[in-house]
């Protein structure tokens, strides 16, 4: 018991069992709240402007929606207007979570560096994690007040007709999902920056066009999309989640679609953001690196998963578009880990080591840590394996199609899967070796997007000049030089497609060789140097 406050001291979980453990976590949770979340709720309750603020936004989202709703119900249906107002009012709502939440969250940490109690937060012992934890819930329960204030208004819809008590409660809660990834998203910007006003603007600027592509991407684009699968969703409307959950029937189609992808798309991206706050919250002695990893370990199942969907809903005679779009998908996700990790520190500090001496811990808690070449091994470790069942299920779902050339699809999709196999392979060795011979991150990464891009525009250039030189005589010959770039698995697709490649698969295969022996060549370079 403390001398001082007259209290047990916490007590630990009864074992190291993942029960015991969750079951501490949980009881902790609710017994003692998040001291940077109670500091930040008392600090917001003396703040005499946000009861304005949100007095301000019910009534003009008040007066909006009844006036249109008053222009728009004297020419048309009642129920018809309540789907009008339904769109509107959360199309609005919609940019104003996507938009307040990061602005809301931008100002939680840089808030603290700029006033100069960061330092003070520092001294009182409480782990990154919990920091980040307390943030995120301080404005995540802030943008939750918007969303509450609204609630009277998105229920005048459904007065209107034509929308569902279920769907008005689905489109609100699709707005604390968004909620939770807007205020993420801010606070993962916050944690890097130490002006306020730099984090608001870096945010706001970031916010805007994103939240806008997704808007139009995801609501207009892709109501597209769900009308043909399922007639009941309305074509066009870009509010077509919360009906598409209430009319749709359910189904295998149902579970893919409107269940894991959802949940994929909102654990990932938001897992991801919380991990990054917290390593950009550590010191650079300490474990950054953990984190990052163990999400790249669980996620990039989930994400393959969710790339091999498509593939099982679409018609047999689009089954290899889906298949490769799905492939495609999933090697932008490991080519954006790959830049991830080239900033991993190159082995871990010796205050790391020292801790693992005394925590004992194991191989594979060491294999998580910071360390280039664990980064590089993990990498090959989720990410072949990943592409391969992506290759495997294709193959697959191909032999099975009743339509079409089955063999021929077939030899399209190994071509292009060897290929990017290989180049992915060669892509984590270079990561790694850049990383390993150069000090600074972000000039490994500049330096290896710069490279990137030199092997993927550069080959093609070649062949244009070796075109022109021989005068379209052997224009395939000329083709050929192309052979380094990753964009050189199309052609292989296209020539197989018509018929006997003949060199061009062959051209393929000795540069994709040529890829693998360089990138576990450079590999074996960094593991040396580190």
């Amino acid at each position: 018991m403390s001398a001082q406050t007259g209290s047990s001291p916490p007590v630990g979980p009864a074992s190291q069992r993942l029960v015991d453990r969750a079951r501490h976590r949980v009881a902790r949770l609710l017994g003692e709240p998040n001291p940077i979340w109670i500091r930040e709720l008392k600090q917001a309750a003396r703040l005499a402007r946000t009861p304005i603020i949100l007095l301000v936004l019910a009534v003009m989202m008040t007066l909006l929606v009844a006036s249109i709703g008053g222009m728009v119900s004297r020419d048309i249906a009642p129920a018809k207007a309540g789907v009008i107002l339904f769109q509107v009012f959360f199309s609005l709502a919609y940019f104003v979570v996507a938009l307040v939440g990061p602005a809301v969250a931008a100002n939680s940490i840089a808030s603290e560096r700029e006033g100069r109690t960061w330092e003070a937060v520092l001294l009182t012992g409480i782990p990154p994690g919990e920091i980040a934890r307390g943030k995120f819930l301080a404005a995540y329960t802030a943008i939750s007040m918007y969303v509450v204030m609204l609630a009277p208004v998105g229920a005048l819809p459904f007065l209107f007709g034509g929308i569902t008590a279920m769907e008005v409660v689905i489109a609100f809660l699709f707005l604390f999902l968004i909620a939770l990834l807007s205020v993420a998203f801010g606070l993962a910007i916050s944690s890097k920056m130490a002006s306020l006003r730099a984090a608001i603007l870096v945010t706001l600027l970031l916010a805007f066009p994103l939240s806008s592509f997704l808007f139009m991407a995801g609501g207009t684009g892709l109501s597209h999309a769900a009308h043909l699968a399922w007639p009941e969703v309305p074509e066009g409307p870009p509010i077509w989640l919360p009906v598409a959950y209430q009319r749709v029937p359910f189904g295998v189609d149902y579970a893919l679609f409107l269940v894991l992808l959802p949940l994929v798309a909102v654990v990932v991206p938001a897992w991801f953001l919380y991990q990054v706050t917290v390593a950009n919250l550590t010191s650079e002695s300490d474990d950054r690196s953990s984190g990052l990893k163990t999400w790249f370990a669980v996620c990039t199942p989930m994400v393959a998963a969710a790339a091999a969907v498509p593939a099982f809903s679409v018609d047999p005679s689009d089954r290899l578009a889906a298949i490769l779009a799905g492939l495609c998908a999933a090697l932008s996700y490991l080519t954006f880990c790959v830049f991830l990790f080239a900033g991993d520190p190159v082995g871990p500090s010796r205050r790391v080591e020292v801790h693992w001496a005394r925590s004992r811990a194991g191989r594979l808690r060491r294999f998580f840590g910071p360390g280039v070449a664990r980064a590089a091994y993990l990498l090959l470790a989720a990410g072949v394996p990943a592409v391969v069942a992506l290759w495997a299920v294709g193959h697959q779902l191909l032999l099975g199609a009743s339509v079409g050339a089955p063999e021929s699809h077939t030899r399209q999709l190994q071509y292009f899967a060897v290929y990017a196999l290989a180049f992915y392979v060669f892509l984590v060795g270079l990561g790694a070796f850049l990383r390993a011979r150069i000090a600074a991150p972000m000039v490994a990464r500049v330096l290896l997007l710069t490279l990137l891009f030199s092997i993927a525009v550069g080959p093609w250039i070649v062949a244009a000049i070796a075109g022109l030189i021989t005068e379209f005589s052997a224009s395939e010959s000329a083709l050929l030089v192309a052979a380094p770039s990753p964009f050189y698995a199309f052609v292989m697709l296209s020539k197989t497609a018509q018929g006997d490649p003949g060199p061009v698969v062959v051209a393929g295969h000795v540069a994709a060789a040529a890829w693998v022996a360089v990138g576990l060549g450079l590999l074996a370079a960094a593991r040396a140097r580190c």
